[in-house]
């Protein structure tokens, strides 16, 4: 439970749903004329699939929010954490936390081999 609450306060973060909402407009609109253009241009807009239109734009805003996601739940050292979290470093199972806009340090025993991920 406690992971669904941190991927919900990422994902709600205003500019990254602003930066999904643009790709999924840029991108939906491509698809849209490669899929139904000849409708398109001929305004034949009685033969348009409409559902296949939402899909067009929905594919492309849940694939960019997923990719945001993944990309800030991730902690590599020397990066600025996205959120407040528990880490575990997946080579000796150490253990620290991290505060939000903190540089994300190295383990202790594993140094340069550092790898963290988030611990529930």
């Amino acid at each position: 439970m406690e992971r669904l609450k941190i991927y919900l306060i990422i994902v709600n973060d205003k500019v990254m749903l602003l930066k999904s909402l643009k790709i999924a407009l840029f991108v939906g609109m491509i698809l849209n004329i490669i899929n139904q253009g000849d409708k398109i241009f001929s305004l034949d807009f009685a033969s348009i699939d409409y559902l296949k239109t939402l899909l067009t734009f929905t594919v492309p805003f849940m694939v960019s929010t997923y990719t945001a996601l993944s990309m800030k739940i991730k902690f590599q050292v020397g990066e600025v954490a996205s959120i407040d979290s528990k880490l575990k470093c997946i080579r000796c199972n150490s253990s620290i936390n991290v505060k939000k806009n903190e540089i994300v340090p190295l383990c202790h025993k594993c140094n340069e081999k550092t790898k963290w991920r988030m611990k529930l």
